[in-house]
């Protein structure tokens, strides 16, 4: 699946696609939101939870370079080496 056609599917079919194909790499708290970070074979999929509402406010397609530019400071190469 590429992420356009991720992109057209409703927020209930694209978390099931998640939980069910996704890889959940990390997670970051922003605000009020907790923010998981998900692979999808060829892209990334961010989701936006906001634990006070018990809601999922935002599922945003990530490109490679917007993740490393979001996730550069949490991610240590040298973990993969040791």
């Amino acid at each position: 699946m590429s992420p356009e056609q991720f992109r057209k599917l409703k927020s209930v079919q694209q978390m099931e696609m998640l939980f069910d194909q996704g890889i959940e790499l990390m997670s970051r708290v922003f605000i009020f939101y907790n923010i998981k970070l998900y692979s999808m074979n060829e892209f990334f999929v961010e989701v936006w939870y906001m634990q006070t509402t018990n809601r999922i406010d935002r599922i945003i397609v990530l490109t490679m370079d917007e993740v490393l530019e979001i996730y550069e400071s949490k991610i240590r190469l040298d973990d993969l080496f040791s």
